[in-house]
């Protein structure tokens, strides 16, 4: 088992990440992975994306190829099975815990299969994509040159049965583009398309995406095998028509019902991104803040990719604990306590049993989340070559023999079937105590990226350049006693960004607030890589 020792961990406030973890996790509650600037959702090359550097005291800043935990210590599933479910523990130590009660790291992990073996012959469902585009005088110059690109190189991808559409919104809304299959057309068609697309007037968002719902119903009401997605762009608050973000919602979620997934994306930094996010969040779909074409284009080419790579959709996790067992944090994750973020997590379930039924033709078993008992988790959808992990805190008596047990279901996108998993969370594991030990620590990094970013988001560069200082002698000494590459190359990477955190602003690269805006990139993706949840890069 690893040990840890040395005094490491000095907060240098008491309003940092896991200082305040001083009351225990409920025995039976609803949990949401964090969902803030980064969560989730990785880029296709995060190397390509942040080799470019930023201009700090006339010296070029290069990043590393921030590449996701080792998952190699975590077991991949047998043949004929898209993913393996399995259970890891190890001490923690004082000095390398949330909570001073604390004895142990718990670990269940999900680690889908690199390939679809024996499953090539599977034909990849039609795409139904429909742009909404903002076109509001705001948007005029390099954002709405970015949303041109991104469509362009979008249509390049497409298989000739997939469908695209493009409606636009500013003080009024016009349809650019009927749904229509690739196949019928052309690129000169589309160029002409895109090149209407010109910035004007107010932003009436309400008109815009119920239009986008309308259109994507041209073919959504008449191919049941056809996944269909909706896209936002804008950069402010709607100031035409209804303008009450509230409403909005309301409005379309009563027209979505579960047959579409809504993704959003914000320009600039006065973007509405925690109404945009909310807005995605009726349909389960993603948000993202884009800084410039590169993001987007990523963001975009990763849904397309994943469809073909889907391994388990609707996966949900069950922890129940001992009654001599006590949880005190849970690594990424925040306890669901409103009704209305509760609600929304109820209905990104109900569009992946849509999913499940209309895309695979499985009937998902009953709901684990809804069961009013233990630590639930509605996990995303896993794609091949991919890992999830979920790492919790808990205080066991000397003479435990066991945690508990946990609950892992999903549907099996390689055998189109229901896949339940009961683990025995005791003394035989199948994760080393080294790997249960560094996806702690890796954990533990995402969190306090975490923070850093809200900082800056904050313009508070000194608070976040102390958060990120204080973790860096905590990596130190975890490497010290658990040599790993991880932690060397994390320390290096919080290093870097220190640097660029405190020389914000002190020259110019090409702006300031790129200059920011770069930062806060690079530490949204960085907090990716460490929060759980390593995607792969479809490359």
């Amino acid at each position: 088992m690893v040990g840890v020792v040395g005094k490491v961990g000095n907060w240098p406030s008491m309003d940092l990440p896991l200082a305040d973890k001083q009351h225990p996790l409920p025995r039976s509650g609803l949990f949401v992975r964090r969902n803030n600037a980064f969560g989730t959702k990785a880029t296709l090359g995060i190397k390509d994306l942040i080799e470019q550097g930023v201009l700090i005291d006339q010296t070029q800043i290069r990043f590393d190829d921030f590449v996701a935990s080792n998952s190699s210590g975590i077991p991949t599933p047998s043949v004929g099975n898209a993913i393996a479910v399995s259970y890891g523990a190890c001490p923690a130590e004082e000095n390398f815990r949330a909570n001073e009660n604390t004895t142990h790291f718990v670990e269940v992990a999900l680690r889908s299969a690199k390939t679809a073996e024996g499953n090539t012959s599977r034909q990849a469902m039609p795409v139904n994509f429909v742009f909404v585009v903002d076109t509001s005088s705001s948007m005029a110059g390099e954002k709405l040159a970015t949303v041109k690109t991104a469509i362009r190189e979008l249509y390049a991808q497409l298989r000739d049965t997939d469908i695209l559409g493009i409606v636009s919104f500013d003080t009024n809304v016009r349809t650019l583009l009927k749904a229509t299959p690739k196949k019928d057309l052309s690129e000169a068609q589309l160029a002409t398309v895109v090149a209407d697309l010109r910035a004007k007037g107010a932003t009436d968002i309400n008109m815009g995406v119920q239009y986008g719902i309308d259109e994507i119903a041209r073919y959504a009401h008449v191919q049941t095998d056809i996944v269909n997605c909706l896209y936002l762009f804008s950069d402010g608050d709607p100031t035409s028509g209804v303008r009450d973000w509230i409403t909005i919602r309301r409005n379309i979620a009563e027209k979505t019902r579960g047959e579409l997934t809504l993704s959003c994306f914000g320009f600039g930094t006065d973007a509405r991104m925690r109404e945009l996010e909310a807005l995605a969040g009726i349909t389960g779909g993603s948000c993202a803040l884009v800084n410039d074409a590169e993001d987007l284009r990523l963001n975009l080419a990763e849904d397309l990719a994943r469809r073909e790579h889907l391994a388990a959709i609707n996966i949900q996790l069950q922890i129940k604990l001992d009654a001599t067992v006590t949880a005190w944090h849970l690594y990424g994750h925040d306890l669901i306590t409103d009704a209305p973020t509760r609600a929304r997590v109820e209905r990104d379930v109900a569009v992946a049993k849509h999913r499940a039924r209309d895309e695979y033709g499985v009937e998902s078993l009953p709901d684990l989340i809804t069961d009013d008992d233990g630590i639930r988790i509605f996990a995303p959808d896993l794609a091949y070559d991919e890992t999830y992990w979920v790492v919790l805190e808990v205080q066991a008596p000397a003479d435990w023999t066991g945690f508990g047990t946990a609950t892992v279901q999903y549907v099996d996108a390689l055998a189109r079937d229901n896949r339940r998993h009961v683990l025995q969370l005791g003394v035989d594991t199948s994760i080393a105590p080294e790997t249960v030990f560094a996806h702690a620590v890796g954990l533990w990094t995402s969190e306090i990226t975490f923070y850093a970013l809200d900082d800056l988001y904050q313009n508070d560069r000194e608070t976040a350049s102390s958060r990120l200082e204080g973790h860096v002698n905590t990596l130190l000494q975890a490497h010290s006693r658990a040599p790993s590459a991880q932690f060397g190359d994390d320390r290096v990477t919080f290093m870097k960004l220190i640097s660029l955190t405190k020389n914000l602003g002190l020259l110019r690269a090409w702006s300031d607030s790129g200059n920011q805006a770069f930062t806060e990139y690079a530490l949204n993706r960085f907090g990716q890589t460490r929060s759980g949840f390593a995607r792969n890069r479809f490359s």
